[in-house]
């Protein structure tokens, strides 16, 4: 049998070939599906209400980007992971890249919990978006894949020092603070910032995370006749401390409140009147510019927003969605974007800009000096 010629085979192949590029021509294939997202939140333990303030934003966020198209013309693809505590915040982004192929992770809640979950994401060279844990180690350890667009603890303690410098001068100055990672941060930035500014506090009490009981603290403050608490507390801390100055029979001139606790409507609601005046330091609640935002979050869980941290999230998730959709999906196209992100002040919706420096952190973000009324943080 003769073999066939050279000839004759390229004339089968080019055949053959132009017959699959027509099919493919009339049957193209789909446009590959957007990168899934993961979120890692605290949803359970005793970080959990912060978190689940968080996962609110989040969300939100996600539906407003699905209802103007999604990403490359697919709905968002959303995947939870519980970060409860510093031992399971690994495992959570672990479990959101292998088992739910997250190509962007967006974490929120807590400082003490994204250390190690960062840490995870940047092992697998995965980006992550930490939009509102403030300690400002997290961008200090050179990472290539993190990215912060909320303020820090550096932040919180420079205008905790101004305020004090601005309203209370010559008063004497109690630092009270949790020794976690976020309240641990402010205070070691409050107490460089007090020194910068000559200011030498009269006390520098810690107490440890599952500290429930501050009666001691609030008492050895008291003796010492202190006329401003700074206080850097955790979600729970709040209640304690004011539990402390109720059965002490003591008030200080004020309270300078900073951290998670003194961000939450359900504390201020618990604490009734004796909250009424407290001075907070924290992002931005609801501006009016905010009210569509506002809007959802009351059609969709039928409340008010708990604390600010769910509009931190939204403005941060909102970002980092968009940057997706204008890059079709891609992450590393995305991270970039993010990075050479040129966002005015008062450009996002809780008056934030976004400008990144080389350690990924939003340099426009920023806190602000509010007063609890009616129980509701208003801006001073």
């Amino acid at each position: 049998m003769p073999h066939p010629t050279r000839r004759a085979l390229l004339a089968v192949t080019g055949t053959a070939l132009a017959g699959r590029l027509a099919r493919a021509a009339d049957n193209p294939l789909p446009p590959p599906a957007p990168a899934a997202i993961g979120a890692a939140v605290p949803l359970s333990g005793s970080l959990a209400i912060i978190g689940d303030e968080c996962q609110r934003g989040i969300a939100l966020a996600v539906a407003a980007v699905n209802e103007a198209g999604g990403i490359a013309g697919q709905p968002v693809n959303l995947t939870l992971a519980d970060t409860r505590d510093q031992e399971h915040a690994a495992d959570a982004v672990n479990f959101l890249i292998g088992a739910g192929h997250a190509g962007v992770i967006l974490s929120a809640g807590a400082s003490d919990v994204s250390y190690p979950a960062s840490a995870a994401a940047e092992l697998a060279q995965v980006p992550f978006i930490e939009l509102n844990a403030p300690a400002a180690g997290l961008t200090a350890r050179g990472f290539k894949f993190l990215l912060r667009t909320g303020p820090t603890t550096d932040m919180i303690a420079a205008l905790a020092v101004s305020t004090i410098q601005a309203r209370f001068p010559g008063r004497k100055i109690g630092l009270l603070f949790n020794t976690g990672a976020t309240g641990g941060a402010i205070a070691g930035a409050a107490i460089r910032a007090l020194k910068a500014a000559s200011i030498p506090p009269l006390l520098i009490i810690g107490y440890g995370t599952d500290e429930a009981d501050l009666t001691e603290p609030a008492g050895r403050l008291m003796r010492a006749r202190a006329d401003i608490v700074l206080h850097a507390a955790g979600a729970q801390d709040t209640l304690a401390f004011f539990a402390a100055l109720r059965g002490a029979g003591w008030r200080p001139e004020a309270v300078l409140g900073c951290g998670d606790g003194y961000g939450l409507r359900e504390n201020a609601e618990a604490l009734g009147p004796a909250f009424e005046g407290t001075l907070m330091i924290g992002a931005p609640f609801y501006p009016p510019a905010a009210a569509g935002i506002e809007q959802a979050y009351w059609d969709s869980y039928g409340m008010a927003p708990r604390a600010p941290d769910s509009l931190t999230a939204y403005v941060g998730a909102k970002l980092v969605l968009d940057a997706l959709a204008a890059g079709q999906g891609d992450p590393g196209k995305s991270l970039d974007a993010i990075r050479r992100s040129d966002v005015p002040a008062g450009g996002l919706a809780n008056g934030f800009g976004a400008a990144f420096d080389r350690t990924g952190q939003n340099t426009r973000s920023f806190v602000t000096l509010q007063q609890w009324s009616g129980q509701q943080p208003r801006p001073v």
